[in-house]
Parts: C-alpha cells; sequence; structure tokens
C-alpha cells in the first residue's frame, strides 16, 4: 500500500479507515464489474494515495471517464488500455488492429462510459452527502489502484480518484485499539527443541535397548541444556530440578548390565552418538532473550514433558529424564526400534514332534535374526540399514 506523506485528515485516518477500502469499497466494486461484464475479474488493492499519484499513472494509456458531484468535486474513473483490450475483446470479440485510445469507436467509449457509471451507483451509496461549505474547502483526491488480471492471465490497471471530504474515514470496526507496545513480547511464545545430553553407544547397544534400561547421557552437565532454534544451538546454565535425582537401584537396570557378551562381530562395535531431546518446549520470548544473555534460567516445568533418544534425528525409544551422579539419564518406558518379544515368539511356527530336538536351536537362530530387524513408525524411526560398511572400512 502506497500512502503520501501530506498532513491531512485523510493521511491521519488511513490506518483506522483501510478496511472501509478492502471490506466496502473493494467488494462492491467487484460484483459490479461482475454485474455488467459477466466476468468475475481477480481485483488486488495494490495503492492508495493522496495528492501526487503520477507514479501510478506513467507507463500507460487510460480512458478517462469524469462524473460530476457537484460545482466543486468530482470522480475520476481510469482504465488501463491493457483492461480495455480484455473487456472489449470479451464483449466485441478481437479487434483486428487492437484496441487504441487514440482510433477508439463511439460504441466501444459508450461501453467503457457505462461500466464507469454502472459502477459508480453502486458505490455511491458509501459515500458522505451533505457537507458543509467549510468541509468542501478540500478538495484532494484520494486515488485508489487495482490491478485485474483475466482468464487468460492478461493485467490490468483500474484507478478510482475520489475526493477526500466524501470518504468516510474512521470507519474502523475495532474501537480503542491502543498503540503497539513491544513490552508485551517478552509474554509470547515459541516452540523450540530443548537437548539434555548426548551419549555414545555402539549398534549392539541401541539394538537391545528395554524398557526400564536406564541411558546414561555421558556428554552431559545436570547444570547446562542446549537449545536448539532451526538448527542454531546454544547452550544455556539452568537450575537442576533435584527432584529427579536417582540411583540405579531405585529402579530400572543399567544398560552395561543387561547387554550380554556374546560373540560379538564389527558391525556391533560400530559407535553411533545417541541425543536425548524433549518433544517440541513452549518457551516465552522473555525466556529466550535471557538464554541469549547467558542468564540461569529455570525451566523446570519441560521436566514434565517426555524425553526421545534419537538417532539421526530419528527416534528410537522415549522416556523420562533423570539425573544419576552428575549426568543426565533416560529411563526408557517405550521402545520404537524392535517388535515385542510376545510377538517375535507369536510368529514363530508351532514345532512339530518329528523336528523335536531341533526346535530350541531354530528358535535361537530365529530370534538373532528377528533382533538385527528395526520396526517402522511413522516411516521416521531410525533404520540400521543406513549403516552400510565398505570393504575399504574393514
Amino acid at each position: 500500500m502506497v500512502i503520501s506523506q501530506y498532513n491531512s485528515d485523510f493521511s491521519k485516518t488511513i490506518n483506522s479507515s483501510f478496511h472501509w477500502y478492502m471490506k466496502v469499497l473493494y467488494i462492491k466494486l467487484k460484483e459490479r464489474i461482475k454485474e455488467f461484464l459477466l466476468y468475475d475479474y481477480n481485483l488486488k488493492l495494490i495503492g492508495i494515495c493522496e495528492k501526487d499519484n503520477t507514479i501510478l499513472f506513467n507507463g500507460e494509456d487510460y480512458f478517462v471517464t469524469k462524473i460530476k458531484l457537484n460545482k466543486e468535486n468530482e470522480i475520476f474513473f481510469r482504465i488501463s488500455m491493457s483492461l480495455i483490450d480484455s473487456i472489449l475483446t470479451n464483449i466485441l470479440g478481437p479487434r483486428e488492429n487492437g484496441f487504441s485510445t487514440e482510433s477508439i469507436s463511439e460504441l466501444e467509449a459508450k461501453i467503457l462510459t457505462e461500466l464507469n457509471d454502472f459502477i459508480y451507483k453502486g458505490i455511491s451509496p458509501f459515500f458522505i452527502k451533505n457537507q458543509s461549505k467549510e468541509e468542501n474547502i478540500n478538495c484532494n483526491h484520494v486515488h485508489i489502484t487495482f490491478v485485474t488480471k483475466d482468464k487468460n492471465d492478461n493485467l490490468g490497471k483500474l484507478i478510482l480518484s475520489i475526493p477526500v471530504m466524501i470518504l468516510p474515514i474512521s470507519q474502523s470496526p475495532v474501537n480503542n485499539v491502543g498503540p503497539f507496545n513491544i513490552g508485551s513480547f517478552p509474554k509470547y511464545k515459541s516452540y523450540v527443541k530443548i537437548i539434555s545430553g548426548k551419549s555414545d553407544l555402539t549398534l549392539y547397544e541401541i539394538q537391545h535397548i528395554e524398557v526400564g534400561d536406564i541411558v546414561v547421557l555421558e556428554k552431559s552437565n545436570i547444570k547446562m541444556m542446549t537449545i536448539d532454534i532451526l538448527g542454531h544451538q546454544k547452550d544455556f546454565a539452568i537450575n537442576p530440578d533435584t527432584s529427579i535425582i536417582t540411583g540405579i537401584e531405585d529402579g530400572g537396570e543399567s544398560m552395561e548390565n543387561n547387554v550380554t557378551t556374546g560373540s560379538i562381530n564389527m558391525w556391533d562395535i560400530i559407535p553411533v552418538e545417541i541425543t536425548a531431546e524433549f518433544d517440541k518446549v513452549a518457551i516465552t520470548l522473555g525466556e529466550l532473550k535471557q538464554i541469549s544473555e547467558g542468564v540461569i534460567v529455570d525451566v523446570g516445568t519441560i521436566y514434565e514433558n517426555k524425553i526421545y533418544l534419537k538417532v539421526e534425528n530419528k527416534p528410537i525409544a522415549k522416556g523420562e529424564l533423570i539425573i544419576i551422579n552428575d549426568k543426565y539419564a533416560v529411563r526408557v518406558d517405550e521402545v520404537f526400534t524392535d517388535a515385542p518379544k510376545q510377538e517375535q515368539q507369536a510368529a514363530q511356527p508351532v514345532p512339530t514332534p518329528q523336528r523335536q530336538n531341533s526346535v530350541p536351536q531354530q528358535q535361537k537362530a530365529n530370534q538373532q535374526e528377528e533382533s538385527s530387524k528395526v520396526q517402522q513408525q511413522n516411516g521416521d524411526d531410525f533404520n540400521y540399514d543406513n549403516f552400510d560398511i565398505e570393504d575399504e572400512d574393514i
């Protein structure tokens, strides 16, 4: 929107009256054009300015219609040649040499004049009438510019020049709206990611995470966390919640005690970084400002959220955050990687008496094979098949 920098009643009230141009003038103008031409042009309001509108007039010829309101005031309708060509082509058909303002016929001029008069009769009931002589002193015009587009994507321009004195000013549907206060920003909330720590686990350990396990985040500090906003990360100091301090004996089993020491191959010992992060956390802009300034932040409410263990930003398990010694840890209450053992056992074929001796060995082989598979959830969970070992890496 273009507004000239004049100190007038129009300039002072443009913010409060702008809705009138969009909710009254624009809608009625669109209705009248469609009713007259039997075609719904796509209109867009692009400019409202007072006094000087030459920057919008330049670059194209216009057909101008002047409608006399009284001795002092007139309304001007300006239709660009590109819009004229679209209108007359739809009504009269294409012209061999095209349409131009210099060679426009009497019939063509009458169609355009009737269109402008029809539009005026539709919008005039919304203008202010019976102004006093003192009010008539201001003869400035407000130039309202619309861009049009037809079914062939041909652009045109329609400009209405209306005296300021007849426009309804201060027609805002919202009254007593106070000035914008930047001081209200700190209370608004934004959603961010909070990372509590990381750790390096082998693929074997990740594949064998079970409900009840405790995964200690070796790369963590109970007095620090990391905030992630659109990929930008920053460490910040916090006051740790002492209520989540626990010990392994209080419930759960350390993964070190849970991992069996069977035959381990090269695939099993590949180290993978696992990250513990909360689901999207709502934090106020005021708290974000404190974080950027290095102030210690109280984030006690985030401990109520579930925390996810992720590999390559894909969740493999979730649980609750706890503190063991001086490290954060996650007590797992749901695993996304492996199918439940009950389902695995149910999937085993029922052994027949003839093959009874081979069943335990076959079940063990099947279970080892199943343990290397990954359950796919929502198409986003961690996939161990992403880790391919080339010959040169061995």
